[in-house]
């Protein structure tokens, strides 16, 4: 078994949902932490999906603030995704880091 830390994926949220991340076949993945940013001046919602469940549904991050979710330790699958949009296209940053277990 190989434990690889890495960046699972970051970029900037979409105002439709859109996978940001798909676990490798033969692979789990171990999401470890999810940094979330309002680059503007304007409050903004955020709907975050791991395996198809919400973890976050339309939670307002107020203008110019940056949250982390951290020490998550949740399990995906192989073939499983994360996924997300925002209520604001363009509006939210994230970055989000884990393992990889193959």
């Amino acid at each position: 078994m190989t434990v690889t830390n890495k960046r699972l994926c970051k970029g900037t949220l979409a105002a439709t949902e859109g996978t940001l991340y798909t676990v490798p076949a033969s692979t789990q993945a171990v999401v470890k932490a999810i940094t979330l940013c309002n680059k503007t001046g304007t409050d903004a919602t955020i709907t975050l999906k791991l395996a198809g469940t919400e973890v976050l549904y339309q939670h307002t991050l107020e203008a110019n603030d940056t949250i982390t979710l951290p020490f998550m330790d949740q399990v995906l699958d192989a073939g499983e995704t994360i996924a997300g949009l925002a209520g604001t296209a363009s509006a939210i940053t994230y970055y989000i880091s884990g393992k990889e277990i193959a």
